[in-house]
């Protein structure tokens, strides 16, 4: 798990960073725990063991959220252009509904089409953000509602770097991504990333990650 806890130790000083000089959101963030956490999870939701670290040593912080019915999340800013929410584990029950578990009142029926093992564990504009809980290394997939999963990563880690890689790109461009008059992602920012990202996902991986985001 070394090289998924240096990735996460990369994403949350990005992602502190980016808070602390243009951030939108007050104590509603992942951090690292200060003690290994006990999880409380549905039995019926598989973890890898990179979800099983992610969880046991970060915290999804919802100021907003306590003492409501709201669900818990932490939310990640890649600046104007996209705001992602991941769910503590807790929460990955409900964030399965609509996905794995169908239907408008419990019981809910399982999917016929969803793959158990694919856990949804945030989501952008409602459309989520799937690891592969069977395969070695937690690859992540990304989809819009209703459409097949695309690879946007071969693993956890190779995907908090990428939202690292992101988020500091973010940052030198005041977190001012979209342009006013065409609400577009800027292409200046968009050739700044694609060649790091390529590096790391690899090109048709990268281009599904911007497809998802909005990017182009």
């Amino acid at each position: 798990m070394e090289q998924l806890n240096a990735a996460l130790i990369r994403f949350v000083e990005q992602q502190n960073l980016y808070n602390e000089a243009y951030g939108l959101f007050k104590n509603h963030d992942l951090r690292p725990r200060e003690q290994q956490h006990q999880l409380q999870v549905d039995e019926r939701i598989p973890l890898s063991p990179e979800l099983q670290y992610l969880y046991s040593h970060y915290e999804m912080m919802d100021e907003q959220a306590k003492g409501t019915l709201k669900m818990k999340s932490a939310a990640v800013e890649i600046g104007d252009a996209a705001l992602i929410s991941f769910v503590p584990p807790e929460h990955l029950h409900r964030q399965q509904l609509g996905h794995r578990w169908i239907g408008m009142n419990e019981p809910y029926e399982e999917s016929a089409s969803w793959q158990k093992n694919h856990v949804v564990i945030a989501n952008f504009n409602d459309d989520p953000i799937i690891v592969d809980t069977a395969a070695p290394n937690s690859p992540v997939y990304a989809a819009f509602a209703g459409e097949e999963p695309q690879l946007i990563a071969d693993s956890l880690t190779d995907f908090f770097n990428a939202l690292a890689i992101l988020i500091e790109a973010a940052r030198a461009y005041a977190g001012e991504l979209k342009d006013e008059e065409t609400y577009e992602t800027k292409p200046e920012y968009l050739e700044h990333v694609e060649p790091i990202l390529n590096d790391l996902l690899g090109e048709e991986h990268t281009a599904h990650l911007f497809e998802y985001l909005s990017f182009c």
